[in-house]
């Protein structure tokens, strides 16, 4: 079975967003949440500290994708393609990865396996959370042959 991890940077805010994010989740019985906060004032050095903490929030038997608005404009099908055929090659955890407020840098992009984006536009990091968990959920209902994404 594969597990699911949302690794992001910054606060826990216990808002509006997240009880949709939580909603999604519900539905998901192998998904972690992890937040992590960088208190760094240089701009470079805390994208350089938000990497390692997103890279290392992959284990070693996992993938890591980073989401990004320079990323590739995949589909929820096609998404769910490639997280197969990890899976078919015994790939068992897949981290999906949210950068803080600067943005993400070099470092991470190279050690990412993938980089996707949710289009062009740029999204608040509570927009992206509930959005990644909503398509968790749909990559699950498409591997299951689910009727949810039609």
């Amino acid at each position: 079975m594969m597990k699911y991890i949302i690794s992001t940077i910054g606060k826990t805010k216990n808002s509006d967003e997240d009880i949709i994010t939580n909603r999604y989740l519900k539905r998901i019985k192998n998904v972690e949440l992890k937040q992590y906060e960088v208190k760094i004032k240089s701009p470079e050095k805390k994208r350089e500290k938000e990497a390692l903490k997103l890279i290392n929030a992959t284990p070693k038997n996992g993938k890591l994708i980073l989401l990004d608005e320079k990323g590739e404009n995949i589909s929820s099908t096609d998404l769910a393609k490639i997280i197969l055929n990890w899976r078919d090659n015994n790939i068992t955890n897949i981290n999906f990865a949210i950068g803080g407020a600067f943005g993400n840098g070099e470092k991470i992009k190279k050690a990412a396996d993938r980089v996707i984006a949710f289009g062009q536009l740029t999204w608040p990091h509570q927009m992206v959370k509930i959005m990644i968990a909503e398509q968790i959920y749909r990559i699950e209902t498409i591997i299951q042959g689910h009727p949810y994404h039609k």
